[in-house]
């Protein structure tokens, strides 16, 4: 078996991933031409070596739902330097072209269908293999294991922008995203329903975590606990509280550390380290100028922040002379964004599902856990309710300010607007223009990019038509 770099097989993945991703037949939209000197990963070394292409796999999630909550915004001058697809996104309209959108798939380095061509081709590349030893065979696992992972990761991901939001009642029926579960790029891609896209992300996931360590070598690897936080993440969204309690659980009983806010300095430019305490699974978001060097945090939010909350000065910098609230302090060390898995949002998944139960008492004890390493230590008292209504608010609203610009927001949005109590209007005004984003709008989905829909055919999501 022939060893193979990553760099070898981006150029062997990539050259087929637009008509992979579209389900065209060889040749048939494009002429392609291929390099027979490339091959795919063949021994579990090369499939390893492929996974951790942390650059891909880990580097660059979908973004554009952040792009589009609320919470922040960006001066006039600004959107107008914004290009198309972020532009559209930030103003929740189809006013210029969705083309080779990065967070779909744009080019051999970025979108999520690269990366699930990545997977399926270990995937396939795995049940051509017969481990030799027991060390093999727990390699084996963990790498069918982390494709698994990742695929699911990034199925969830695509579903949060470019499928309707999970409806029990409409699941069956609502177009989601295509599945690509085979390398074979003449399998022809179709759009799922909403079902089939949770059913297949849960799938992959319960898989995976028969095949996953505990804990893995790198905090850019799977796990077990990234599978069971995954997995409460994914029932979150699709409000089943009972299994997102469930698998909450199950993630704190194998990782429960909080990091203590208290031993961070409130005035470095970057408060936190990469793969710090809490992360389980590290990854970070697209960068794009709204939610980097041009945003600006609202005065709404800022304001959540009580003045012994260390996080109003270590997420944040204020401009005391234009009164500016910029953002500071990610996850990953540095100034792109966090969008991976980490304790603290496990524990307010767990929280919100207790309130959601009626179990107020260990809702709240949840969430003081986690304000206790929040709060300036000398100054903490405990968080009380009234009753179960009143920790699912308390709960929700410390959901927004701890799990801020995680690429979160808007999956929230999108199914807290299902629940009369917590809808909100969003306006965005640009050069005397105003944009609204209402509750329950089709805008909550974006479009399939431009030329996935000339190519292929598929319906384009409801709304949005031309």
């Amino acid at each position: 078996m022939r060893y193979i770099s990553v760099k070898c097989i981006k150029g062997y993945c990539f050259g087929f991933i637009l008509i992979s991703t579209l389900g065209c037949k060889k040749g048939e939209w494009y002429d392609v031409k291929t390099d027979k000197s490339l091959a795919v990963p063949s021994t579990l070394k090369d499939m390893q070596a492929l996974l951790d292409n942390v650059g891909v796999l880990n580097g660059s999630t979908i973004a554009l739902g952040e792009i589009g909550s609320d919470g922040h915004s960006i001066k006039d001058a600004d959107a107008q330097r914004l290009g198309d697809t972020e532009y559209n996104a930030y103003t929740w309209s189809y006013g210029k072209p969705y083309i080779t959108v990065a967070d779909w798939a744009s080019n051999n380095d970025i979108g999520a269908y690269p990366r699930i061509y990545y997977c399926n081709t270990i995937l396939d590349g795995v049940k051509k293999l017969t481990p030799a030893n027991n060390e093999e065979q727990l390699l084996w696992n963990s790498i069918k294991g982390q494709a698994l992972f990742h695929r699911a990761k990034n199925f969830f991901d695509l579903a949060q922008v470019f499928a309707p939001p999970y409806n029990v009642t409409t699941a069956n029926t609502d177009l989601s995203i295509p599945l690509r579960l085979e390398s074979d790029i003449n399998i022809p891609s179709k759009r799922s329903s909403v079902k089939e896209t949770y059913e297949q992300i849960i799938n992959d996931l319960l898989t995976a975590e028969t095949l996953l360590p505990a804990t893995p070598l790198f905090k850019t690897r799977a796990s077990r606990p990234a599978v069971f936080a995954l997995l409460a993440r994914t029932y979150l969204c699709m409000q089943d509280y009972v299994n997102a309690k469930k698998f909450a659980d199950s993630c704190l009983k194998n990782f429960n550390t909080l990091l203590d806010y208290n031993i961070l300095s409130t005035t470095d430019a970057q408060p936190f380290t990469i793969f710090n305490p809490e992360v389980i699974f590290h990854s970070r978001m697209l960068s794009y100028r709204s939610i980097r060097a041009a945003m600006i945090i609202d005065p709404e939010l800022y304001d959540l922040y009580d003045s012994n909350d260390l996080r109003k000065e270590i997420f944040f910098t204020k401009n005391l002379t234009t009164g500016e609230v910029k953002s500071k302090g990610t996850y990953t060390g540095t100034v792109l964004l966090f969008t991976g898995l980490a304790s603290d949002e496990v524990y307010l998944i767990r929280a919100e599902s207790n309130a959601r139960s009626g179990n107020s008492k260990a809702a709240m004890e949840d969430l003081n856990n986690l304000l206790r390493k929040r709060w300036k230590a000398e100054t903490f008292k405990e968080f009380t309710a009234i009753d179960a209504e009143d920790a699912l608010r308390q709960v929700l609203n410390e959901r927004k300010k701890e799990l801020l610009l995680r690429g979160l927001r808007w999956s929230d949005l999108r199914r807290l607007n299902q629940d009369e109590r917590f809808k909100i209007t969003i306006n965005r005004i640009i050069s005397g223009t105003t944009y609204t984003l209402e509750p329950e709008s089709f805008k909550y989905t974006l479009p399939i990019p431009d030329d996935i829909i000339q190519i292929t055919g598929m319906t384009q999501n409801l709304g949005w038509g031309k």
